[in-house]
């Protein structure tokens, strides 16, 4: 370790003053080598002068995933019950309580905890990004949009717990949340609750 003569600067505030030493080796070593690493990783993703090395490796990747959910449920096909028990899950209680616990285990994080939406859509609206009907819902929950970061729920979950989800999900559509995501998608009308 090498020996500094502690140098004093000449100007000083209120009686304080200011040696002039410099900084550790070790210090300077780990800024510089923050210094070139930063340069280098510019000049390789940021300035690759039009290439979509990054945009068509995303691109293989959700074709990838896409492919293997299918894959999953062309093996496990997942049979949606009937809509009139979704919908009738919507007034029942029970169901709509057991959904409503799914929800916010699974959902709540990206939907908000009210479903008003946060990084993914308003759910307690009239809009839909992939069809409003209960069992294009289903299917939605089930397979997963992989291409926005929904997973596919239908490989995780059993089919009584997200057939309760559906129902949950359909007993709150007109509902208003606090702070709403403004409206995304094409309007749906609900279907009738029997």
């Amino acid at each position: 370790m090498a020996d500094y003569e502690d140098k004093l600067l000449d100007h000083d505030l209120d009686g304080i003053r200011e040696y002039d030493n410099p900084l550790p080796g070790w210090l300077m070593g780990i800024l510089w080598g923050a210094l070139i690493f930063s340069i280098l990783y510019l000049g390789y993703y940021a300035l690759s002068f039009g290439t979509d090395d990054g945009v068509a490796e995303y691109r293989a990747d959700t074709i990838a995933q896409r492919a293997e959910v299918q894959a999953y449920f062309d093996k496990n096909p997942l049979e949606p019950p009937a809509a009139e028990d979704l919908l009738g899950g919507a007034k029942t209680a029970e169901i709509i309580a057991k959904g409503k616990e799914r929800f916010i285990k699974t959902c709540a994080s990206c939907h908000g905890e009210a479903a008003q939406g946060l990084i993914g859509p308003n759910l307690t609206d009239d809009r839909w990004l992939h069809g409003g009907q209960v069992l294009q819902i289903f299917n939605t929950i089930a397979k997963g949009v992989p291409a926005k970061g929904m997973p596919p729920w239908g490989r995780a979950l059993p089919p009584d717990e997200l057939a309760a989800l559906v129902s949950f999900i359909r007993s709150i559509q007109g509902s208003t949340p606090p702070d709403p995501k403004p409206p995304e998608g094409v309007a749906v009308l609900p279907e009738p609750l029997p």
